[in-house]
């Protein structure tokens, strides 16, 4: 590995003229080897033909909403075959125990900027985006529940709760229109960067998933929705989005489960029981 890392060490030197003093490996991840370098810059290696396919559309759509978007985003500035380069966007990761203690005052603030950088995200048209996103899709096929693996961890009577909260989901038409709207596809708070001593929002990173869906996906995973005690966060950032009824509001809590459900899929992909085992536990209280 280390040998893998120095040999992109020395073409990102070769390639900006950026002499690399420090670096780290923020990520090794499916899609993409991340380094950054010199506390400034983050340069990212996709793994996967299909991500690197993509990748000259997403870059090309980043720049232009770059110009556009009340939150800072990665606005590419070396753009490679094999690697894309952007200035580091200051801030820490975002939490939802954090946002959960903040007063009242600050989590208007937050609901304000969130709710404004989705409406000029959702309303923003790009020629470079006409593919679907990869993740959160909504098709009736995927909520074929009967051979989810995760189905065996519950009672009968879990079942019947969470195959109601499916179905209710299925019932609504709004969750399968033809996607036509950019959405970033994979926002929770692991991808949302922020000052803790302003209690403001400082960017919106990791744009691997953006592509075309439905805008009720891009706001399941910024809190837990399942839950009625962020209802009133949800309904400050819609109406800071302009929501002019509650129809958004409801379709969102039913997808609620969804997010929950990827979380499973994506702990098992990845071998890791002890967060299969904690989002059994959520699943069951739904």
């Amino acid at each position: 590995m280390q040998k893998e890392i120095t040999k992109k060490i020395k073409k990102i030197q070769e390639v900006t003229k950026i002499k690399v003093n420090s670096y780290k490996v923020v990520n090794r991840g499916a899609d993409s080897l991340i380094i950054e370098v010199n506390d400034r810059w983050i340069f990212r290696f996709p793994r996967k033909h299909a991500f690197r396919k993509k990748m000259k559309e997403r870059l090309n759509f980043l720049i232009y909403f770059a110009k556009v978007s009340p939150i800072k985003i990665p606005a590419p500035e070396y753009m490679e075959d094999d690697f894309i380069g952007y200035k580091k966007i200051s801030g820490k990761h975002l939490y939802r125990s954090s946002i959960e203690r903040l007063h009242r005052k600050d989590k208007l603030k937050i609901a304000k900027q969130i709710g404004l950088f989705l409406k000029a995200l959702h309303s923003f048209k790009s020629k470079y985006v006409k593919y679907e996103t990869g993740y959160l899709t909504m098709y009736r096929k995927d909520l074929d529940y009967s051979n989810w693996s995760f189905k065996k961890y519950l009672s009968k009577n879990e079942l019947k709760n969470l195959h109601g909260k499916l179905d209710a989901i299925l019932a609504n038409d709004n969750n399968f229109i033809k996607p036509t709207t950019i959405i970033h596809g994979d926002l929770h708070f692991n991808n949302i960067l922020w000052n803790p001593k302003k209690k403001t929002i400082t960017g919106v990173i990791d744009w691997g998933e953006v592509g075309l869906g439905v805008p009720a996906m891009d706001f399941i995973g910024i809190l837990d929705f399942n839950k009625k005690s962020n209802d009133k966060f949800l309904k400050d950032i819609l109406t800071y989005y302009g929501a002019k009824n509650d129809d958004l509001f409801q379709q969102i809590k039913e997808n609620a489960i969804i997010d929950t459900m990827n979380w499973f899929w994506w702990y098992e992909k990845n071998n890791q029981p002890e967060g299969m085992t904690r989002i059994i536990k959520k699943i069951k209280k739904y």
